[in-house]
């Protein structure tokens, strides 16, 4: 092999060895680069399904999903709790991240209407200082409705008195008023309460206002048990006092 040869053999040889020695360092740049990289994400929670406007947000609307921090938006929610229970101002596509300032959480200020789960009814009943806990029934507590029947046969002789629902959430207080004058006044006590009910238990509601007449007692919140009660009246006023004493 003469001197050329020799010259051009040994430059394909040292270009070689230079582009495998190029390929394994730039190869090695480009792992450590992507080991280094970390990517900060964050709970966020997005629609499940497109939430119509103006209805009441539950659980099964939404989920939680975690995205590069960078993409979440400064007004998302970040935990279901934030959001059940409360009325949505706008349509929610699904996939988008929910805005707090895209849900009324005070219901006190929104539409009655707009309160009122799907399926659910709101009826107002007079309230007075008896009827009515003496006032101290808020928006948002649960009553019991008593109601007293007097010559119905199938309750037996005399006035009956049943708790006829338990549980029964109070939406929305009327004014006070005075009687002699029919001018709201600030006196505590409410005339008339709204009362968030199924429609058969409207339906039960109206007929015992309008054969009898009807009482409220106030729960404690965390009390939701159902109490099993089997009406009083004359049939039972014996069986009562011997239990007293």
């Amino acid at each position: 092999m003469n001197m050329k040869k020799k010259v051009i053999v040994m430059a394909i040889l040292f270009s070689v060895f230079t582009s495998v020695l190029a390929y394994s360092y730039l190869s090695g740049l480009d792992q450590s680069s992507a080991a280094t990289v970390v990517v900060n994400k964050t709970d966020v929670v997005v629609a499940a399904s497109t939430i119509p406007e103006n209805v009441i947000i539950t659980e099964a609307m939404l989920t939680l999903m975690s995205l590069p921090s960078d993409a979440v938006h400064g007004d998302a929610a970040k935990s279901l709790e934030e959001l059940v229970g409360f009325l949505s101002k706008s349509e929610i596509i699904a996939g988008e991240q929910v805005l707090k300032g895209r849900v009324v959480t005070d219901l006190t200020s929104s539409e009655l209407s707009q309160r009122i789960p799907e399926g659910m009814r709101a009826i107002t009943v007079s309230s007075n200082e008896i009827s009515g806990v003496a006032g101290f029934i808020a928006v948002g507590d649960s009553v019991d409705i008593l109601a007293s029947y007097t010559g119905v046969e199938a309750l037996g002789e005399g006035t009956r008195i049943i708790t006829q629902f338990q549980n029964i959430e109070v939406l929305a207080k009327g004014p006070a008023v005075s009687g002699a004058t029919g001018e709201q006044i600030d006196i505590g006590v409410s005339s008339s309460l709204t009362l968030l009910v199924t429609p058969q238990e409207a339906e039960v509601l109206v007929y015992a206002t309008g054969g009898g007449s009807i009482s409220m007692t106030l729960r404690n919140p965390m009390d939701t048990q159902n109490v099993d009660l089997k009406g009083f009246g004359m049939d039972v006023i014996g069986s009562v006092e011997e239990e007293v004493e």
